[in-house]
């Protein structure tokens, strides 16, 4: 699907900025302005799955940890859950 890490990163990137919903697309804007220096592969396969969750699943797994799924436990996601407690 992608030729390259940087091609994936680029298009990762940007479907980050665009969610639907304004407090995500706020919280993608801080993740990425935060740690997209410093994804690697892992992480950007991991952001990728974060981002075909629907907008406001999404944003209650980020909102209430206790529903959140256990798949969903990662490097990524507790990156961006911490973002929102700035």
């Amino acid at each position: 699907m992608f030729n390259n890490f940087e091609e994936k990163k680029k298009k990762i990137l940007y479907r980050s900025k665009y969610r639907g919903i304004r407090e995500l697309d706020i919280l993608f804007e801080r993740f990425t302005d935060t740690y997209s220096d410093s994804l690697d592969f892992n992480d950007l396969d991991e952001l990728n799955q974060l981002l075909k969750i629907p907008d406001w699943d999404l944003l209650n797994f980020i909102m209430y940890p206790k529903q959140t799924p256990v798949n969903l436990n990662n490097k990524t996601f507790e990156r961006l859950r911490n973002l929102k407690l700035k």
